[in-house]
């Protein structure tokens, strides 16, 4: 009997022992499991992409990846880190570990900009943002400008720095689309312009027919009738409305030349001092068409910048 309980005491001593060596080796992979998983977090870094570009890692061994959207990334051995735009789209504010970088000349490149062997611990956060119908025009040759996503513009030699800018105009001539795109910048003749419509913007006109035409400003308000020649219709288009002003039933704003709010003689003087130019000039253009995106880029070749429109 006493056998018998001193030979239960050595089991439990033994069953305690066994579960004190178990809990001891169940804590140490428990620790060891906490380890891996801080060395993780510690290696899952992670890289914010806002807008419309890329980022593209190179690591010393010469592995690159880009990324177009959030991602989780290892930063360790990073030989350069490059940020770039897409066409049409700038770098808005570039992120490492909370702090600001600057690109080239302490601001941003429009067309991206690497940094080389850079340290990051946690986090990148690029933020693109879209041109919004102006851009920088920059000294140099065959200088590249965006001012919106759909209009590029290369210029062949700029000698003063200075903004591109780019709005749609809504016309009564005969054209697809109509931007007027002007420059403060100071170049050498010489730019080329492409234009990127979707296949939805084409109101029915063969992609593959269509050109780039320019034009002044003044011709597109004194060709009233849209016709794309300013002749003696116009001028009686005019005459017919004057005298008038605003509230008169006759009145079409159209019809007004200058900025006085009355149509008068002046209007129809101004008229008769365009009779015979023809409004659009034809550029020497190409289109090229993408089937698959269902876009169409016409290009084309200007010494200046105007009213450019497409048809």
């Amino acid at each position: 009997m006493k056998g018998e309980n001193e030979m239960k005491i050595l089991l439990s001593k033994g069953s305690i022992a066994e579960i004190a060596l178990l809990m001891l080796l169940s804590l140490n992979a428990f620790a060891h499991m906490i380890v891996l998983v801080n060395a993780a977090a510690i290696r899952d870094n992670t890289l914010f992409v806002n807008g419309s570009g890329s980022v593209e890692l190179t690591w010393k061994s010469g592995k690159s990846e880009t990324y177009n959207s959030n991602a989780s990334v290892s930063f360790g051995g990073l030989a350069t880190l490059a940020f770039i735009p897409t066409i049409g789209w700038h770098i808005d504010a570039v992120l490492i570990d909370g702090s600001p970088v600057l690109g080239i000349g302490d601001e941003y490149d429009e067309d991206g900009f690497s940094l080389i062997d850079v340290r990051v611990r946690k986090e990148v956060s690029v933020t693109f943002a879209e041109n919004g119908g102006v851009d920088d025009v920059d000294v140099g040759s065959n200088r590249p400008a965006y001012p919106d996503p759909d209009v590029r513009l290369i210029f062949v030699y700029v000698e003063a720095e200075g903004f591109a800018y780019a709005t749609t105009v809504d016309l009564t001539q005969p054209v697809v689309e109509a931007w007027e795109v002007t420059t403060d910048a100071i170049f050498t003749p010489g730019i080329t312009v492409t234009i990127v419509l979707s296949f939805d913007e084409l109101d029915g006109a063969d992609p593959y027919a269509l050109t780039l035409f320019k034009t002044e400003p003044e011709l597109t308000l004194v060709d009233v009738n849209g016709d794309g020649i300013v002749n003696g219709d116009d001028v009686s288009d005019v005459a017919n409305a004057n005298p008038s002003e605003p509230g008169d039933p006759i009145y079409d704003p159209r019809l007004n030349m200058d900025d006085n709010p009355v149509i008068n003689d002046d209007d129809v003087n101004i008229v008769n001092n365009y009779i015979g130019e023809s409004v659009w000039e034809p550029l020497e253009s190409w289109a090229i068409v993408d089937e698959v995106n269902r876009l169409v880029k016409v290009y084309g070749v200007t010494d200046d910048l105007c009213i450019l429109g497409i048809r």
